[in-house]
């Protein structure tokens, strides 16, 4: 049912409209959770709660009562969903301005008018640093800089939720540094592309953080790691390599490993150790030949004072079409 009414909300209302599963439900009392099944729904860059009623309806007044509770709790927009729905109690919804919508197509939606009127004085967000997934985002349309797409084909590349999709393509829209027209099937689809190839990195620079969580060493290399730091800005200067190996991995596959992490000092002076550096994102997603790319190699370098590694970081980058010094 759900996926239906996903499917009508695309066609009518927004193309890129996503609803899935709330997976924080224990946030609500069980006397809630046996009523309703909770979905989280983005419409129009709102965030909804979408209530799927379990059983049978209550009645109106007691509706009102659970969605103040559930506002109260969550501070979202609050919308109800009925496979049918009789004209009596659609018209008792409408009075007490519930929203709702139904499956086949009926909708009361009173918000989405309020937004589009705020809409026009909306402020854009200030953006201090991209989150991780803003900064995949960032990296891939650095990469790929004729791209044109949609969140919808965006989270297909990556395997991500329609909504951390769509919040990653919003931070760089509000860094100004992406840019959309408004097109697809319906005429309502959001189609981003980059500004500016070498304004895309310069502004897109400000923002990005340090792909490095943590740094650890160890003895041996995991398997999904790659060449890192000063080892891999090696492979592009002329720098000498550092007296030690340097890995990156990612955050989530660091925690599948079982690695015996030197915790003594002198022993990492001492012993022949590896410096693993842990990413906040996957760093084989942009790898070529097993060693990081080259912007997030330089985002994890650029705060380096050494001159040496300042120069062998210009002298990597001249050339890139994205680059200017």
């Amino acid at each position: 049912m759900i996926e239906h009414l996903e499917q009508y909300l695309k066609e009518h209302i927004d193309d890129e409209i996503v609803i899935e599963k709330y997976n924080n439900d224990n946030i609500f009392p069980v006397y809630l959770k046996s009523i309703y099944s909770f979905y989280a729904m983005e419409i129009l860059d709102i965030d909804c709660l979408l209530l799927e009623i379990i059983d049978e309806a209550p009645r109106a007044d007691f509706i009102t009562k659970h969605l103040n509770r559930i506002r109260s709790i969550t501070d979202k927009q609050v919308v109800l969903f009925y496979k049918e729905i009789t004209n009596y109690r659609k018209k008792s919804l409408i009075d007490q301005k519930i929203p709702f919508v139904v499956e086949d197509g009926q909708m009361y939606l009173p918000f989405i008018g309020l937004h589009f009127k705020s809409a026009v004085i909306k402020e854009t967000i200030e953006v201090n640093s991209f989150t991780p997934s803003a900064q995949v985002a960032f990296l891939y349309f650095l990469y790929n800089q004729n791209l044109i797409i949609n969140s919808t084909d965006f989270s297909k590349i990556f395997g991500w939720n329609k909504m951390r999709t769509s919040r990653a393509l919003n931070e760089l829209f509000d860094a100004k540094i992406l840019t959309y027209n408004i097109g697809g099937k319906t005429g309502r689809s959001k189609e981003y592309r980059v500004i500016n190839k070498l304004d895309y990195f310069k502004k897109g620079n400000e923002f990005f953080d340090t792909p490095i969580k943590d740094i650890v060493y160890v003895k041996r290399a995991p398997k999904d790691s790659c060449i890192a730091g000063l080892q891999a800005l090696s492979n592009f200067s002329m720098i000498n390599p550092p007296n030690y190996l340097v890995r990156a991995i990612g955050a989530d596959n660091f925690k599948k490993e079982n690695l015996d992490i030197i915790d003594n000092k002198d022993i990492i002076k001492d012993e022949d150790s590896l410096e693993l550096q842990i990413w906040k994102y996957d760093p084989r997603l942009f790898t070529s030949n097993n060693v990081v790319d080259k912007a997030s190699l330089y985002l994890s370098l650029k705060h380096e004072t050494d001159e040496r590694v300042e120069q062998a970081l210009k002298y990597m980058l001249q050339g890139e079409q994205w680059y200017m010094d």
